[in-house]
């Protein structure tokens, strides 16, 4: 009879520690992986300085304004004839807008057409160059070409004329082939891009400012 109890006994044990085990085990949490934040610069090297020729010209560059889409430091993609979708966790260290600022003064300063190229002080300036930024997204649409896409437009006005009359102006628009529509992948084509359009840019200036 003791025996039987003792049995019973550690039986009711061994299902309350069961029990208790139950209620103190917590379950697995899921593992979420999230990609981490990645930043990008879009900057190009024209190389060395050209000599200088610019008869004492001075070039102010206004603020470069970029498409009310693609002003976000997020990498954009096109997804559909008019859908754009912003990538989350990839985006550029700057704005858009300081970004090509800073690119083209660097560039134009490089080019010896200008003695100097300012940011402020458009008063003192010979010439004043407005530019917009008007395609910069990567192509990812079904049935199109993997591309990096960028699109600038540029007026040039003449300070020293009585009208202050726009005497430059062009657009420039050009798509690089990738491999596959990915942040990375769409800034080196941006960086391949905006190389060739800035070296554009020069050719076309060159016609204005001969040596």
């Amino acid at each position: 009879m003791n025996v039987i109890k003792t049995v019973v006994a550690f039986g009711m044990m061994l299902s309350l520690t069961g029990c208790l085990g139950l209620m103190n085990s917590k379950p697995e949490q899921a593992i979420v992986e999230e990609t981490p934040q990645q930043f990008y610069v879009i900057d190009v090297d024209r190389g060395l300085k050209e000599h200088d020729r610019s008869q004492g010209r001075v070039l102010y560059l206004a603020p470069v304004v970029v498409t009310s889409q693609f002003q976000a430091k997020n990498i954009v993609f096109k997804v559909g004839d008019n859908a754009f979708q912003p990538q989350p966790n990839h985006a550029f260290f700057d704005t858009p807008q300081d970004m090509f600022t800073t690119q083209l003064q660097r560039w134009l300063t490089k080019t010896g057409f200008f003695k100097r190229v300012t940011l402020d002080d458009p008063d003192q300036a010979d010439y004043v160059l407005e530019v917009a930024v008007t395609g910069l997204y990567g192509d990812k649409r079904a049935d199109v070409p993997a591309q990096s896409i960028l699109e600038m437009q540029f007026f040039m006005t003449d300070t020293n004329a009585e009208t202050e009359e726009v005497v430059f102006q062009t657009g420039l628009h050009i798509d690089i082939d990738i491999a596959e529509t990915t942040p990375s992948n769409t800034v080196k084509g941006w960086k391949t891009g905006l190389k060739k359009l800035l070296s554009t840019l020069e050719d076309d200036l060159s016609s204005y400012f001969p040596d």
